[in-house]
């Protein structure tokens, strides 16, 4: 059975009338209760608009009823907040894009990005879509299939040996992660049009948008810290997620080391024992180089 849910949401009284026209429109059977206007029932909802001036809303889908209300009651909405922040006029479908694995010394460096188009902001909210560092990897792994379904993606996994080489090409991760992004905004917008670009914010605008291919330059960009509250971002730095904990994995069981992710006392002893396996020299394959972990473990720059 579906988990039931409830929502309070304050709205002025004269919007009774409205409302009780909204869910009676949608096949809602209207039933008097105690101080309140009207209450409403329908599929896997009830909803009571009571004379304070308050609207609650109860049930397995009262979320996404919630959601359906309207412009006129923008806090009901999904990811209203991370919403009011969109350029006008707002975009029809805009890019996110978030990148995850540069804090971990074992596994690769993945940027992930969608596109998102606004009737698809309902599923989103009723899948849970949100920042992956507030999801546990269970999760993460439970929304990835519902995601590449619904939304156009694209993933970009550089693994240790690629990302070493890519490091000493430019010398400076922000540089590298600006080079990856912008491949992910490239190809997504190759296959298909979008009003706006998202990026969560990791070095100023100017110098990431001159590291971007032609259509990249063309569109309109935003970087801005915290920006996986807007659900493109969160969905993205999920499908990113799930890509870096899957290439871990993959690492481990090839090595026969399981490799931790951070850059901590398990990443240490988890070094030593690949070392012990396989020698230093190997590092290169499964961790990325230039964390001072390497000093650490006696593996050399």
């Amino acid at each position: 059975m579906a988990a039931s849910h409830s929502f309070t949401l304050v709205l002025p009284k004269t919007e009774e009338a409205r409302l009780r026209r909204f869910f009676v429109d949608k096949g809602f059977e209207q039933r008097e209760a105690a101080h309140a206007f009207w209450q409403v029932r329908g599929p896997g909802c009830v909803a009571t608009f009571y004379q304070s001036g308050k609207l609650l809303i109860q049930g397995p889908e009262a979320d996404l009823w919630r959601g359906l209300l309207g412009d006129e009651t923008p806090d009901a909405r999904p990811f209203h907040a991370a919403l009011a922040l969109h350029p006008k006029p707002l975009p029809a479908v805009w890019l996110g894009t978030d990148e995850t694995g540069k804090g971990d010394y074992f596994g690769p460096l993945v940027v992930a990005g969608v596109a998102v188009r606004r009737e698809d902001l309902e599923v989103l909210a009723e899948l849970g879509v949100a920042d992956s560092k507030t999801l546990s990897d269970d999760r993460i792994g439970e929304l990835v299939t519902g995601l590449r379904a619904l939304l156009r993606h694209e993933e970009l996994v550089i693994m240790p040996a690629k990302y070493n080489a890519l490091y000493a090409k430019f010398g400076n991760l922000n540089r590298l992660l600006a080079w990856a992004h912008g491949k992910v905004i490239e190809n997504l917008l190759e296959r298909g049009p979008a009003d706006w670009v998202l990026v969560d914010k990791f070095m100023e605008p100017e110098p990431f948008r001159r590291g971007l291919g032609e259509r990249g330059r063309a569109a309109a960009l935003t970087l801005r810290t915290k920006a996986e509250a807007d659900p493109a971002v969160a969905a993205a730095s999920i499908l990113a997620r799930a890509a870096f904990v899957r290439s871990l994995g993959g690492l481990s069981k090839r090595f026969g080391v399981r490799l931790h992710p951070g850059a901590g006392a398990p990443t240490l002893a988890a070094g030593r024992a690949f070392i012990e396996a396989h020698g230093a020299q190997a590092l290169g394959e499964v961790a990325k180089l230039h964390f001072a972990t390497t000093q650490q473990l006696g593996g050399g720059a």
